[in-house]
């Protein structure tokens, strides 16, 4: 998304400095670094290097969230028994893209926040949006090119609505495919339903808009960057809650979701990203030992995963994003078994390609509804089934290809159109 989704870089063998213009990040390509605190007298001179792998895994799981609460459609197949065993976490999915949103936040200020805090330079701006048009744009714009051939085909049997299997149909004129290209679908729609041509591909244009506004965050930012590193996580809890406790089922309760939701979500989730970052930055000021990290996220992200099965609904569900800048951090700092885990291969490869799941797995959810409807259903369960496993490898085949023969290569050819000013 994020990401929606997708760091900055490849990362290398070993963290860089942030601010530098190397390869780094959590991105796709990302490989293990060494975790190390900041120097306490000169925090700025000696940042904070957060393990990029074990955020590129926790993306990977975050993806593999809103994959299974989109796969709900599928609950009648033989992936019934894990939806039955894990119902309340799979059903608060949508939660996964506030992980995005928060851990975007994180990685992009440590990544840019040197570069651009100082003071505001347009060259400077232009190679930072430059960067995230170059990683987000090819594998979208593809997309969005074989979707449109997806309603061609199906908008001479159903009405447009129908065929999107979203509450509002998305516009499928010129002016709507200009705005999906130049990945502004969303910034003047109030609702998220309808303004993508694929139902999670809302959170694209969510995150470009971020993207678009950090140049000038990053001034604010930077003039807080030696918070204490308290004092910051506080900051990245009390910025959640416009969007964590205010809504239908919460504690601030509404009848109905507010217009513009989506905006007050990625700003306040991305910003909590951010003051979660400048907390890692700062962590030795409190003499914090990094031992404690790993058994810390566990427990965070075994409260969360507890927290969720007892509430159960979605919507008393959302408190649980308090806890995600809390989790990021610590999972950035861990080391010890749990960061030896998380540099698995399978997981490492996961978190790289999770833009390209995120961007491919619907339209493979939309093929199996509407085959199923009109082939399997009634051609028995063996038959829906066997549909349902040939969809789940037709997203694991296309994300591979997506992420290895165009976001990767394209993105790469893009970087290289304009050469990177010096940091």
């Amino acid at each position: 998304m994020f990401s929606v989704i997708s760091p900055p870089y490849r990362a290398p063998s070993g963290n860089p400095t942030p601010g530098k213009a190397g390869p780094a990040g959590a991105g796709p390509g990302g490989a293990r670094a060494e975790s190390r605190l900041p120097n306490s007298d000169t925090p700025e001179s000696h940042p904070s290097r957060p393990d990029l792998a074990t955020l590129t895994s926790l993306r990977f799981v975050a993806a593999l969230w809103v994959v299974f609460f989109h796969l709900q459609a599928m609950q009648q197949t033989f992936l019934a028994p894990v939806f039955e065993l894990f119902r309340p976490v799979i059903a608060n999915g949508d939660l996964g893209v506030d992980v995005f949103f928060v851990l975007s936040g994180f990685i992009i200020t440590y990544t840019y926040l040197d570069r651009l805090g100082p003071r505001f330079r347009w060259r400077a701006a232009g190679d930072f949006v430059w960067a995230r048009f170059a990683r987000m744009w090819p594998a979208f714009a593809l997309v969005v090119g074989v979707l449109g051939l997806w309603f061609v085909y199906g908008t001479e049997q159903e009405s447009v609505l129908k065929w999107s299997l979203q509450t509002q149909a998305p516009d499928l004129s010129p002016w709507g495919l200009a705005k999906q290209l130049l990945m502004a679908h969303l910034w003047f729609q109030p609702e998220t339903d309808g303004a993508s041509w694929f139902g999670p591909g809302w959170t694209v244009s969510a995150e470009w808009l971020a993207y678009l506004a950090f140049p000038l965050l990053a001034l604010l930012l930077f003039r807080l960057r030696r918070l204490h590193p308290l004092a910051a996580l506080a900051a990245s809890v009390l910025v959640l809650l416009p969007t964590a406790a205010w809504g239908p089922g919460l504690p601030f309760a509404t009848n109905d979701h507010q217009p513009y939701e989506w905006l007050l979500r990625i700003a306040c989730c991305f910003t909590a990203g951010a003051f979660a970052s400048i907390a890692v930055r700062n962590a030795e000021r409190m003499k914090f030992n990094p031992a404690l990290a790993g058994p810390g996220a566990a427990l965070t992200g075994a409260a969360v995963v507890g927290f969720l099965a007892t509430v159960g609904k979605p919507g008393p569900g959302r408190l649980a994003v308090f806890a995600f800048p809390l989790l990021i951090a610590l999972l950035s700092v861990t080391r010890g078994w749990l960061r030896s885990a998380l540099s698995a291969r399978w997981l490492q490869y996961g978190g790289h390609s999770s833009y390209s799941l995120y961007l491919v797995h619907m339209f493979f959810i939309y093929l199996f509804y509407w085959l199923n409807r009109d082939w399997a259903h009634g051609a028995g369960q063996l038959a829906t089934n066997l549909l349902a496993a040939g969809c789940l490898a037709g997203i694991a085949l296309a994300t591979h290809f997506l992420f290895r023969y165009v976001e990767e290569p394209a993105r790469h050819r893009l970087r290289a159109l304009v050469p990177r000013t010096a940091a």
